[in-house]
C-alpha cells in the first residue's frame, strides 16, 4: 500500500521517469520487459499503483478460500513480482525475494480444497513430494546460506560472538522489543549467537532427516524466529519463515498437537490412531477378491478415464522444476565461495537469464554488523536561524520516544533511508534529490512519510542535513 507515495508521479522515485528513461536506451521491448518484468509497462497513473495491491489483498482472500485453482497463486505471483519491481530499491530486500520464490512454488501444490472442507476434516489431496521438497530446500537454503555468509564474511562480529551485543541498536528499524534484550547481560548475548549457529547451520540438515530430526528442528526453529520477531522490525519475514517450516512435519504431527490442544482444555480423551482415519474411503477390493456380498470381483474398480494433456503435462512439472531451481540455486550460492574468480564471472551471464524474475535467490542475513548508528536527520527553516527537524516515521530520531514495534507492516522508506549514511554512494542520490525537492516545493506529497511538522504545511527557505549518532540507553537512562 506504499507503492503510489513512493514510485507515484509525486513519488521519490517516479515510475513514468524510470520507465521513460528506460525506452529511450534502446532496447526492444521483449528485453526491457524481460530486464524490467511488470505488468506497469502497460500504464502506471497513480490509481493502479494503488488498485494493484488491492487486487493483490482480494486474491489471498480467494487463495485462503480455496477458489481459483492454480490461477489465484500464479497472479498473485505475477502481481507481487509487478510490485517490487516497479519500486525498485525500496522492495529490493531478501524477504521480497523469499515471498515470491514461495509463492511460484506454491502454484504447484494442490488446487483443490477450501477452507470449509479443512474445519470440516474433509481429507484433502496430496501435494507432489517433489515441491514439498523443494519448498524445505528453500527453507534450508535461506538458513544455511546465512549462516554461511556469516561465517565468511562477518567474522569480526558473529565468530567472536560479540555480534548481537550492538545488532539492535544498529538494525534498520530499531524496535522496543530489541531495546529490552539489549540490556541483558554479555553472557546471555553470546548465547544467542551460539543459539543462532545451532539453527542456521547445523538444524537446517535435520529438514531433510527422518521425522524425529525434523520435530526437533521444528521446535528449536520456532522460537528462533519468534524471537527475532519480537524484537525487530522485518514485516512479514520471520512469519513466512516459519510458514515454511510447517512444511517439515507430517499430518499426525499436527493431530498429535491437536490431540494435546483437546487434553489440555479437558474434553474428549484422545482419539486413537484408527480415529484418524475417519473419512478416509475403504480400500477398494482387489481383482478377482471376495466381495462383502461373497461374488468374486469383476476385473476391479473400473478404468479411470485418461486426463487431459495439459493435466498430464502439469504432473511432470514438478520434476522439470526442480531439475532447473536446484542447479540455479546451487549456482546462486557457489558465488560466497568463488566471489571474484574468473568462474564467478562466467556464471554472472547465466545467472542473468532468471534473476530478473527473482524466483531462485541467495539468502545472506546479516553477514555483518554496523558497530555504531549513525542517523542523517533533514532539518529545515524558515529564518536561517532555528531549524526544525523532519522526522520520518518508524525511525529513530527523538531520544524522548521510544522505537517503534511496526509487527507485519513494513515502513520501505524509513528502513531503505537507513542505509544513507552507510556511504552506498549514488545508489541513494535520486530518492533524496526527489525528497528534498518535494519538501521544498510540494510537501504534501512527502506528508505521510514524516512525523506531523509545521514546515510541511509551508515551504522552507532552505534544508540541510544534520548527523548524529544514535545508541540505546540503559534502564538508569530511563529511570
Amino acid at each position: 500500500m506504499q507503492l503510489a507515495a513512493l514510485v507515484g508521479s509525486r513519488g521519490l522515485l517516479p515510475l513514468g521517469e524510470y520507465l521513460g528513461r528506460y525506452q529511450t536506451a534502446g532496447a526492444g521491448w521483449l528485453a526491457r520487459l524481460y530486464d524490467f518484468p511488470t505488468l506497469l509497462w502497460i500504464a502506471h497513473p497513480d490509481w493502479l499503483l494503488t488498485a494493484l495491491p488491492l487486487a493483490g489483498a482480494a486474491l489471498a482472500i480467494l487463495l485462503i478460500l480455496g477458489v481459483g485453482g492454480r490461477v489465484v497463486p500464479a497472479l498473485l505471483w505475477l502481481l507481487y513480482l509487478s510490485s517490487v519491481v516497479a519500486a525498485r530499491d525500496f522492495f529490493y530486500y531478501q524477504w521480497d525475494n523469499l515471498l515470491l520464490e514461495t509463492t511460484f512454488l506454491a502454484i504447484f501444490l494442490p488446487a483443490r480444497g477450501t477452507l470449509a472442507g479443512a474445519i470440516r476434516r474433509r481429507p484433502l489431496p496430496e501435494p507432489s513430494p517433489v515441491v514439498v521438497f523443494l519448498l524445505r530446500w528453500v527453507l534450508f537454503r535461506l538458513l544455511f546460506e546465512s549462516a554461511l555468509a556469516k561465517i565468511l564474511y562477518g567474522r569480526e562480529d558473529w565468530l567472536t560472538l560479540r555480534g548481537m551485543t550492538y545488532y539492535y541498536e544498529t538494525a534498520p528499524l530499531p524496535s522496543w522489543g530489541g531495546w529490552l534484550v539489549q540490556q541483558q547481560p554479555l553472557w546471555f548475548h553470546q548465547g544467542s549467537v551460539l543459539y543462532m549457529f545451532l539453527v542456521e547451520l547445523l538444524l537446517p540438515f535435520f529438514i531433510f532427516l527422518p521425522r524425529r530430526f525434523r520435530i526437533a528442528f521444528f521446535l528449536l526453529h520456532l522460537p528462533f524466529q519468534i524471537s527475532i520477531g519480537l524484537t525487530s522490525n522485518y514485516g512479514f519475514f520471520n512469519l513466512l519463515s516459519l510458514v515454511l517450516s510447517l512444511l517439515v512435519l507430517e499430518d499426525r504431527d499436527l493431530e498429535g498437537a491437536a490431540r494435546l490442544w483437546r487434553r489440555l482444555r479437558r474434553r474428549a480423551p484422545a482419539v486413537g490412531a484408527a480415529a484418524t482415519q475417519q473419512g478416509a474411503a475403504p480400500p477398494a477390493p482387489a481383482a478377482g477378491a471376495a466381495t462383502p456380498a461373497g461374488r468374486p470381483g469383476v476385473g476391479g474398480p473400473a478404468p479411470a478415464a485418461p486426463l487431459p494433456w495439459p493435466r498430464r503435462m502439469l504432473r511432470h512439472a514438478p520434476w522439470l522444476l526442480a531439475a532447473c531451481i536446484v542447479p540455479a540455486s546451487l549456482m546462486e550460492a557457489s558465488g560466497y565461495l568463488l566471489r571474484g574468480t574468473a568462474f564467478d564471472r562466467a556464471l554472472v551471464r547465466a545467472r542473468a537469464l532468471y534473476a530478473p524474475l527473482r524466483t531462485v535467490n541467495v539468502y545472506h542475513l546479516f553477514p555483518g554488523i554496523v558497530r555504531q548508528r549513525i542517523v542523517a536527520e533533514i532539518e529545515g527553516t524558515q529564518d536561517g536561524a532555528s531549524w526544525v527537524p523532519y522526522r520520518l516515521r518508524y525511525a529513530p530520531g527523538d531520544p524522548g520516544a521510544a522505537p517503534p514495534m511496526t509487527w507485519l507492516h513494513n515502513p520501505r522508506f524509513p528502513f531503505n533511508y537507513s542505509f544513507f549514511t552507510l556511504g552506498r554512494g549514488r545508489r541513494d542520490v535520486e530518492y533524496l534529490e526527489n525528497l528534498a525537492r518535494r519538501l521544498c516545493c510540494d510537501p504534501g506529497a512527502v506528508a505521510g512519510l514524516m512525523e506531523p511538522n509545521a514546515l510541511l504545511e509551508s515551504r522552507p527557505q532552505a534544508l540541510r542535513m544534520s548527523y548524529y549518532r544514535y545508541r540505546f540507553g540503559t534502564w538508569s537512562d530511563l529511570r
